[in-house]
């Protein structure tokens, strides 16, 4: 009876060690997924970092060459604004002179033109007419009386040529003076008060 007994208590025993053992497995277990779990979610939230890291990073690089694109735009406007402007400035320049060089060798044409038509006047003259000129006891207008008096349509016409041609030099010579006097203020403007023409003008309003 006692043998019985003591299996029994030995087989309990035995039965409740086992359990023991697969309470203490089954704990470990737990744990070991839990860990696994917490391992995982920290990877996770790492590579979300690294992946916003990176974004943050790719948008200030896209930021900076957008700027840089910018910067470069904008010298290249500005050396497009120099280069046309200095264009212009040459063009300008380069057209004054040609009509400086025509313009004197209109004047010269013209002089040249009124010299011969003196000359062929003063070779036409009569005798009359140089007694008149020469006429001591005439008065001057009494001369220019005489002397337009005596002249023949030949005389006539080449003293309005004559005239003509001084009124298209004095006219010529005007226009010059105004466009030059002109261009003097165009280039003061632009150089001066036309880099800030807005403000420019706001001072003469006031």
């Amino acid at each position: 009876m006692k043998n019985v007994t003591l299996r029994i208590f030995a087989t309990g025993m035995v039965l409740f060690l086992l359990a023991g053992v697969a309470l203490g497995q089954g704990s470990n277990s737990q744990n070991q997924n839990q860990n696994q779990n917490k391992v995982t979610e920290q990877t996770q939230i790492m590579e979300q970092t690294q992946i916003m890291e990176q974004n943050q990073v790719m948008n200030q690089n896209q930021v900076m060459n957008q700027n840089q694109v910018m910067e470069q735009n904008q010298v290249k406007s500005q050396d497009q604004t120099m280069e046309k402007t200095q264009e212009k400035t040459q063009t300008r320049a380069m057209n004054q002179s040609q009509e400086k060089v025509q313009d004197q060798a209109e004047v010269k044409e013209k002089t040249q033109q009124k010299a011969q038509i003196r000359e062929r006047f003063r070779n036409s003259l009569t005798e009359e007419q140089i007694e008149i000129l020469g006429n001591q006891e005439m008065t001057r207008n009494q001369k220019r009386k005489a002397f337009m008096n005596s002249l023949n349509e030949e005389q006539q016409a080449m003293l309005r040529e004559h005239q003509e041609l001084r009124q298209q030099q004095k006219n010529e010579f005007r226009n010059r003076t105004a466009s030059g006097d002109q261009n003097k203020q165009m280039m003061q403007y632009r150089g001066g008060d036309g880099d800030n023409s807005t403000g420019g003008n706001r001072k003469g309003r006031r």
